[in-house]
């Protein structure tokens, strides 16, 4: 097989959560170009946020593509263009207005902007097992198209149906590139889908064991080495052994 393109989360994969993109993640990023492979970044962060660390990181080229609001987003930043995820859109409006409705933890979380998801920060994470027990009690009760995904540091109301697949396939028919064509990097259940359909899957070492355990699954590569240190682990190994 012939990798085409290399898929890459954020938070969790590049970087610590909330942190610059590591040294050694740029490192990989560059040993992949050089194999000519084309790269793009899938993450739950509004795609415009994204786009800023990547121009701070020094890795926008003039072809990057990104996978915003977990698939739901895709921006192509040079065109100032937007796909969007839009299938239960109103459901996401209808969980926002009666969440806040409901006033709980007023001043205890920020929500991040973003147009096909609803997403909040917690000033405490230890808050995020409640928030997640509201969001679903209230989809459940207005029978609403949506799920929940719990980060370390956040939260996700997302509409049925989305996932980074959904983002990845926008991207393989922008570029001409299957899904098996691509290497795809991940930690989290926002990456499983992610994980699951590319032809090569990978795990960093602080990936959540239910991602490892399918990575392991499907054959891929799972690093020793946690965030950065494990991207680059990865590279060198998929280099040596995958790449043609």
């Amino acid at each position: 097989m012939t990798y085409k393109l290399g898929v890459f989360d954020i938070d969790g994969v590049l970087n610590p959560a909330g942190e610059p993109v590591q040294k050694e993640s740029m490192k990989a990023v560059e040993k992949l170009e050089k194999q000519h492979l084309k790269i793009s970044f899938a993450s739950g962060r509004n795609p415009w946020y994204i786009t800023g660390g990547l121009v701070f990181s020094g890795l926008l080229r003039e072809d990057t593509v990104v996978i915003g609001e977990a698939g739901g987003h895709v921006f192509f930043p040079r065109q100032k263009r937007s796909v969007l995820y839009t299938t239960y859109l109103h459901d996401i409006e209808k969980l926002r207005e009666l969440f806040y409705d409901k006033k709980v933890f007023a001043d205890e979380f920020w929500e991040e902007p973003k147009k096909a998801l609803f997403s909040l920060l917690p000033r405490k994470w230890e808050i995020i097992p409640q928030l997640k027990e509201v969001f679903q009690k209230i989809i459940q009760e207005e029978g609403l198209n949506l799920y929940v995904i719990a980060h370390v540091n956040a939260i996700d109301a997302m509409q049925n149906g989305l996932s980074k697949r959904v983002g990845l396939e926008v991207l393989g028919n922008h570029f001409d590139i299957t899904l098996r064509e691509m290497i795809a990097f991940g930690d989290g259940m926002n990456d499983l889908e992610m994980l699951s359909c590319v032809g090569y899957p990978v795990a960093v070492g602080n990936a959540e064991e239910r991602i490892k355990e399918i990575v392991e699954e499907r054959g891929g590569y799972i690093s020793k080495r946690t965030y950065g240190k494990g991207v680059l682990e990865a590279v060198n190994y998929l280099i040596e052994n995958i790449l043609e």
